[in-house]
């Protein structure tokens, strides 16, 4: 059911491996696993939960086109409003599993944080965290599944191998509490917009969970210094291939270069095949998938980047440089006049980065016909270990306390904490400025947003200038913004939920070894017949398909 190969898993699970191996020993890695049928052909589609949006939630700037985020240039005025009428919990404990891109803390009794959200859940709180470096979420997972201690809450991602078969044989269906109007029950969870549940999807016809929904927004970019590339002549609509390989020559000299990378985002190839033109992991066209690396567009964006590597315009570390800090730091300093990184997260760390040296922005693609990927998408979804109807209720009501709106007492607390122990309030009245205890104890190492969370809208606390500035820059970007058209049907093909996970971990490499001219070009289609046969592309294209028509028929 999990309604997204999500970009950062795609970037986390390409960035394994990448030493120089040949890519044919590898090939045979991709596994078999449970070929369960949780398929939704054939069987009775439970209605979708009733969508009830809450009416106190205002923004400052509209939502934008095509399932858009809207925008809050302030916060709301104090005291905020609550979002729940009384404590959800029964003062039992309640155990949770969700993955960390954070650093580690302890969840334990002196946790302040997970203290006072036990206290507003009226629960005894216990989530554990499995910080992800490629696949430590998916061992976890397995581990919890072996030993058969399964916690209440359990966030499902779409690189866990067989997740829907095991949600199907040990979650709780959730159609009788959530689907048509019995989520009313539930009113923050019914103010999650129905294309988040279409996007999570169903199992045998059936809802197993509850969808943390993103709204559209473009997931990898031309992270830039803005004023470089103005200067080179390559900002803006209209910049052919070979006008944007010339000007970013000029921006090359001693120790600077015009395009950084790290080790796990395989030279930014989703933001260079979506410039080509590529689709977005899938494409769908008269009701048939294929994969984007099958597409002319892909092996045209491997051209290019094979022709920008031999020019000399990528960093020469690119390959055992670690990501995340030490990129933004690069690029914060000027060594870099731009990287190619995920957008999900927002602008404002490399905004507090760079400052005031130079502006930052996302450059508009180059190429004829360009797209960006991205789309609206369920980042995960959270499942109920099987209960009494009793207990299911009030996780329920667990997971509604979680997804409170924007501007609520609930939704501060679990996103920033407590005032005045994780948190102090700018002039404005918005959380802005963390405590030490604030730097550790924070929505990044304590990320319970992954269990349940209403779609966000851009805000950053106190800097309203730089909300204001990706608002505008999503504007542009939206109308070629494309996503992955399966993400509604993930949840019925055994096929991928048994084989997709692994593909990415042996496309990352040939990817690597075709831009940096270990092997020809010529090579790349054998390439993919042999990475299709291998890991069983057409069955799942086949198998997307057929859930395709079922839902449209």
């Amino acid at each position: 059911m999990s309604g997204t190969f999500s970009r950062r898993s795609f970037l986390r699970a390409t960035g394994i491996g990448v030493a120089a191996a040949a890519i044919a020993p590898a090939l045979a890695a991709c596994g078999s696993g449970s070929s369960g049928s949780t398929s939704n052909v054939g069987v009775k589609l439970a209605p979708w939960p009733t969508y009830v949006p809450n009416p106190t939630v205002h923004y400052d700037l509209p939502a934008l086109p095509n399932n858009g985020a809207p925008a809050a240039l302030r916060y709301p005025s104090l005291p905020l409003r609550s979002s729940v009428a009384t404590k959800p919990g029964d003062g039992s404990t309640v155990t949770g599993l969700a993955v960390s891109y954070g650093s580690p803390v302890s969840t334990g009794s002196s946790n302040q944080l997970l203290a006072a959200v036990s206290h507003g859940l009226g629960v005894t709180f216990q989530p554990r965290f499995v910080i992800d470096s490629g696949t430590t979420y998916n061992q976890a997972f397995a581990q919890m599944e072996a030993s058969g201690d399964i916690p209440d809450l359990i966030q499902v991602t779409s690189g866990v191998p067989s997740a829907s078969q095991f949600v199907e044989a040990k979650c709780a269906d959730l159609t009788p509490y959530l689907s048509g109007d019995a989520i009313k029950d539930y009113p923050n969870l019914a103010s999650i917009p129905t294309r988040g549940w279409e996007l999570m999807g169903r199992i045998g016809g059936k809802i197993y969970g509850v969808p943390v929904y993103r709204y559209n927004t473009p997931s990898m970019g031309l992270i830039s210094n803005k004023e470089k590339l103005v200067a080179a002549g390559i900002w803006g609509k209209g910049i052919s291939v070979d006008q944007f390989a010339a000007g970013m020559a000029k921006l090359k000299s001693a120790g600077h270069y015009p395009m950084g990378e790290s080790q796990a985002k395989t030279f930014g190839m989703s933001f260079h095949a979506g410039a080509a033109g590529a689709p977005n992991t899938w494409q769908l066209q008269n009701g048939k998938f294929s994969h984007a690396m099958e597409s002319p567009a892909y092996e045209q964006a491997l051209a290019n980047m094979q022709k920008f590597y031999a020019q000399g315009l990528f960093n020469p570390d690119a390959m055992t440089l670690p990501s995340t800090a030490a990129t933004v730091a690069k690029f914060a300093s000027g060594q870099w006049a731009s990287t190619a990184d995920a957008l999900t997260g927002g602008l404002l760390s490399v905004f507090q980065q760079v400052g005031n040296s130079f502006t930052v922005d996302v450059a508009y693609p180059y190429g004829t016909a360009p797209n960006v990927p991205g789309g609206d998408f369920a980042f995960s979804y959270t499942a109920i270990h099987a209960s009494s109807p009793e207990r299911i209720k009030m996780l329920l009501r667990v997971l509604d306390y979680l997804a409170a709106p924007w501007g609520s007492k609930e939704f501060e607390l679990v996103n920033y904490g407590v005032e005045g122990v994780h948190f102090t309030r700018a002039a404005d009245g918005s959380p802005a400025n963390p405590t030490t205890l604030g730097m550790t104890e924070n929505l990044s190492n304590l990320p319970i947003k992954y269990l349940a969370q209403q779609p966000q809208p851009m805000f950053y606390p106190g800097a309203a200038q730089d909300t204001q500035r990706q608002y505008d820059t999503w504007s542009t970007l939206l109308p070629i913004t494309v996503g992955d058209p399966t993400r509604p049907y993930l949840s019925g093909s055994a096929t991928y939920n048994a084989k997709y996970a692994t593909l990415p971990t042996l496309l990352g490499p040939a990817v690597v070894d075709i831009v940096t001219g270990r092997q020809p070009l010529s090579s790349w289609s054998s390439t993919v017949a042999q990475l299709k046969a291998q890991c069983s592309i057409d069955q799942m294209a086949a198998e997307f398909s057929q859930a395709y028509a079922a839902a449209n028929k």
